[in-house]
């Protein structure tokens, strides 16, 4: 069986069979300076190369139980509900999804009046010119710094969006735009996390195949500020921390914007199970997570997949489903499973996507931090 991406995920095992992964850049981690997006978040490790093929005796299977992310079950009225299968995680119905505070959107817009002027990726001269506007565009405000100087923008051509689809933020001067009436009740955007951030995550893996080292095991994800002298980012350092004999513990730096919590280099691999942070009000209240003695607002995405190619003609298939505060956009809970499915020629016989059985699943649950959550209201 081939192997899984080590560290890449915050949740991986060193595997004795598999097909070998390519090792790839490493991860720059420099204090304060500005690091290649390909080099932060895409770091794997080498591993030995062993069997390319199929195992011999094993029969091919059309599906695991394990597989399944999401069902469908009876709510208390008798109607069919949502469930989220990932872990700590409760779906509401979307009735309920009123009754959590600060979802409400304000529509209120900024209007150019000077004849040409610059957007910025902050809120300051200081900061980079991402584009430019003229006299007359209109744009959804979203707040204004802490000094009242500057009003936070959606949205304007980011560097790989469509023609008529832009989705890129961008902070423009009070001075030089008219703004609407219900601009006002907008307020202060103020900064999403602490200069002294710090969360854990408790993480369980499964494996379902004999073959694997150990049937279970354990570890933690642990978030803490690297650096916090920058204006606009917040240098975080996420470490993995497996149990004994379980995995290679690991490092990785993030570079969040203080203001609407998307990462500086979002992860390049489309996998999406990679994603601690992103960015504030990631969709509407659709379940709430238990932490404590507390009940978070959370957003659940639908069920989501992935598949990424290794050698030797092995696919590994990823399917699962993420969960995230909906004040800042960090990752309350998520649980996806891995499969390995195979393309090609072994002992005669011609595979297409063969898959075989083996499975690895992975649960993921915030268990404590200091970054202002949004908490559900009581019913």
């Amino acid at each position: 069986m081939p192997n899984s991406i080590l560290s890449q995920t915050p949740l991986s095992l060193a595997r004795p069979l598999g097909v070998a992964l390519l090792l790839t850049a490493f991860a720059l981690l420099f204090s304060g300076c500005a690091a290649n997006p390909m080099t932060v978040n895409e770091v794997f490790q080498a591993m030995p190369g062993l069997t390319q093929s199929p195992p011999t005796g094993i029969q091919m299977v059309e599906s695991s139980p394990a597989l399944t992310t999401t069902v469908a079950a009876e709510s208390a009225s008798g109607t069919s509900a949502p469930v989220v299968d990932a872990p700590g995680v409760t779906a509401i119905a979307p009735a309920e999804s009123a009754t959590i505070t600060a979802t409400t959107t304000i529509s209120a817009t900024v209007t150019v009046k000077n004849r040409s002027v610059n957007l910025r990726s902050g809120p300051g001269l200081d900061f980079s010119v991402v584009n430019g506007a003229a006299q007359g565009d209109t744009f959804t405000a979203l707040g204004m710094s802490d000094d009242e100087a500057w009003w936070q923008i959606c949205c304007v051509a980011g560097p790989n969006d469509e023609k008529d689809n832009p989705t890129q933020k961008a902070w423009i001067s009070n001075r030089v735009v008219d703004v609407s009436g219900a601009a006002a009740e907008l307020g202060v955007l103020g900064p999403l996390f602490p200069d002294d951030l710090t969360a854990a995550w408790n993480v369980s893996y499964q494996c379902g195949s004999e073959r694997c080292p150990v049937a279970e095991c354990a570890a933690q994800v642990t978030a803490a500020v690297r650096n916090a002298a920058d204006p606009r980012w917040l240098e975080i350092d996420r470490n993995v921390i497996w149990g004994e004999g379980c995995g290679e513990d690991s490092t990785w730096l993030h570079q969040i914007d203080r203001a609407d919590g998307l990462e500086r280099y979002p992860d390049s691999t489309g996998l999406f199970f990679f994603n601690y942070w992103v960015g504030a009000k990631p969709g509407p209240a659709n379940s709430r997570y238990t932490l404590g003695d507390t009940e978070v607002a959370s957003w659940c995405s639908d069920p989501q997949s992935a598949e990424l190619e290794e050698e030797g003609g092995w696919i590994a298939a990823y399917d699962g489903v993420t969960c995230y505060d909906v004040r800042s956009g960090m990752l309350v809970a998520m649980k996806y499973t891995k499969r390995w499915l195979f393309t090609g020629e072994f002992e005669g016989e011609k595979y297409d996507k063969a898959y075989f059985g083996d499975f690895e699943v992975y649960e993921v649950a915030l268990q404590e931090t200091n970054v202002e959550l949004e908490v559900a209201s009581a019913d």
